[in-house]
């Protein structure tokens, strides 16, 4: 998904349709915790504003991520809708903002889209059915609401529940 920057020039601020069908494959291989990427099908327009290129983006795939719990492969759907903004000229380029400077000749998508794949992944997930599955093998977890349900109730020193009453009648007062 590359662009010469000629090539848009010539084209001037026409808008041009993106759909394409990416595939991120080879890239996925060195992620550890992305185990496969579908193709990615990406649509949407470009328009060459000014000395910018703006597009906007439709990201749309699935990744397999291991189960937090089981290891078990986990197809997690991601949709990303993004507006991608590439300056041409570095005395228009402000660092900080959402931008992506132009160092050669070519607008590259693709690095940009696999950033936003990468942003939507989520930091574990977990297999419908998973915690059933480990129940079944002896290992249950306990939720916040089971480990305040087994504190124990705290009970007052008799020789303090005077005092206590004390307490909770200057309070009524």
């Amino acid at each position: 998904m590359k662009w010469a920057i000629a090539q848009l020039i010539k084209q001037g601020s026409q808008i041009f349709e993106i759909d394409e069908l990416v595939d991120f494959s080879d890239v996925v291989k060195h992620h550890d915790e992305i185990r496969k990427l579908s193709k990615v099908k990406v649509t949407g327009t470009g328009q060459l504003q000014g000395k910018k290129v703006v597009f906007n983006l439709h990201i749309e795939g699935s990744m397999t991520l291991p189960c937090a719990l089981t290891l078990e492969d986990v197809e997690y759907p991601f949709s990303v809708d993004t507006v991608e903004i590439f300056v041409l000229d570095s005395a228009l380029y402000e660092e900080g903002d959402d931008e992506i400077l132009v160092t050669g000749t070519t607008v590259e998508l693709a690095p940009v889209i696999l950033q936003n794949i990468m942003l939507e992944k989520p930091l574990r997930v977990v297999k419908e059915g998973a915690y059933e599955e480990m129940k079944k093998q002896g290992i249950e977890f306990e939720s916040e609401e089971d480990l305040h349900e087994s504190e124990p109730v705290q009970k007052i020193d008799p020789r303090l529940a005077v005092l206590s009453k004390l307490l909770n009648d200057t309070q009524d007062n």
